[in-house]
């Protein structure tokens, strides 16, 4: 997805004001750029908006005592002692600063603050991201980062503090520079890496008496500059904007293809493996009405091959004297088998009818009927369990006993 980075410098008022902006692919790479109002520019959903280092006052401080919540809103009165402005147009953002105990908080006013998160909103470029150029610039170790154009600039300092720079020329330093480098005493840094913007006329070092040797960096174009996710986000607070749901549908690309191709694959193993079992099933159907004409001629009319196979069966026995499984005394016989020893229940009635044979039954406890049918289903007699109630000394419950394969 393409990002859209606008940049905000202290001239952009409102909607109307044309400012730079550049389109870059997923790699930082610039695909356009430009110079035009909201309006005019290209449409993407994730877009950043870049300040100026001249709209951004960032300090450290203490961390304030108490609850977090706490002395975040009482940021704004914090920052009054360094911005001398009105509380209620200051929008302070915290970030940890890297001594303990302390934060880096970067000020700047709320109700400019507005007007480019209305303007963005209003010209269809919602932002994702509001950023200090200040802040944007690589460090190394030991050194501070300056971004100079010949008369103005900024200075980064550390991963979270920085300063805007102006009132210097090739032969005079800013003052903000010498103040900075006095106040850190002994923690000075070892140099300072000088680094052009891209408009700059000048390309040579200036001539500087500085207490730290000035050394000559790669061209600043703040369209280029990677962007890090650890910078701090200015829409913050009031200003945080709403959470995107899908977002995060890029990162897990990968991971969803996966999870699709798994689900492909089993449901086409689970068509494959019901396509096979159907099959074996019409086979094994094939098979029982071969068995069944072969043994009693094709003229019968064939619904249910297990069933009238067994009904046929009983049908020759009776007819040749012998009694069957599904005749009463055999069914009984399995049955009080599993019954068990006399006195543990009380049969109360009992029927019989076409193979199966009705028991009204009463056992001490109703847990006992679960037992019983586990029973006789070990036995190969099917069991439906009804009208199960309690007596007070004992329950009663009518079985249902049927042979497995009777239905």
């Amino acid at each position: 997805m393409n990002i859209l980075r606008i940049y905000f410098s202290a001239q952009w008022r409102d909607s109307a004001s044309p400012c730079t902006w550049a389109l870059c692919d997923k790699s930082g790479a610039v695909l356009q750029q430009g110079l035009s109002p909201l309006s005019a520019m290209p449409r993407t959903r994730d877009c950043i908006g870049i300040l100026s280092a001249d709209r951004v006052l960032i300090f450290t401080t203490q961390q304030p005592p108490g609850s977090k919540q706490r002395w975040q809103a009482a940021l704004p009165f914090i920052a009054e002692e360094h911005t001398l402005t009105d509380p209620d147009d200051i929008h302070a953002v915290p970030a940890t600063a890297s001594a303990p105990g302390t934060i880096a908080v970067s000020v700047m006013a709320k109700s400019w603050l507005k007007q480019i998160v209305a303007s963005t909103t209003a010209a269809g470029l919602p932002l994702s991201r509001l950023i200090a150029e200040t802040l944007m610039p690589a460090l190394h170790a030991d050194t501070w980062t300056l971004v100079w154009d010949g008369c103005s600039g900024f200075l980064r300092s550390s991963p979270t503090t920085g300063l805007a720079l102006d009132n210097g020329n090739h032969d005079t330093p800013p003052l903000a520079l010498h103040l900075s480098l006095t106040a850190t005493g002994i923690n000075a840094p070892r140099r300072i890496e000088l680094r052009f913007v891209d408009t700059a006329a000048q390309t040579v070092l200036p001539a500087w008496d500085l207490p730290v040797p000035l050394i000559l960096g790669e061209t600043w174009d703040w369209r280029r500059a990677p962007i890090s996710a650890a910078m701090p986000n200015l829409l913050w607070g009031d200003f945080a904007p709403p959470i995107r749901l899908f977002d995060g549908l890029t990162k897990l690309r990968p991971l969803l293809f996966i999870l699709l191709a798994a689900l492909l694959i089993e449901i086409i193993g689970t068509h494959i493996e019901w396509t096979l079992l159907a099959q074996e099933k019409r086979a094994l159907m094939q098979t029982e009405e071969q068995i069944f004409h072969a043994a009693f001629g094709d003229e019968t009319t064939l619904v249910d091959a297990p069933l009238q196979m067994q009904r046929n069966l009983a049908g020759l026995r009776h007819a040749a004297g012998i009694a069957d499984d599904t005749d009463f005394i055999p069914l009984l016989d399995n049955a009080t088998q599993a019954l068990g020893t006399p006195g543990s229940g009380t049969l109360r009635g009992l029927n019989y009818e076409s193979g199966k044979l009705e028991l009204d039954l009463k056992l001490p406890q109703a847990a006992d009927f679960e037992i019983l049918a586990g029973k006789l289903k070990s036995r190969g007699i099917r069991v439906r369990t009804s009208d199960l109630h309690d007596l007070g000394d004992g329950s009663q419950a009518k079985l249902t006993l049927s042979l497995e394969g009777l239905r």
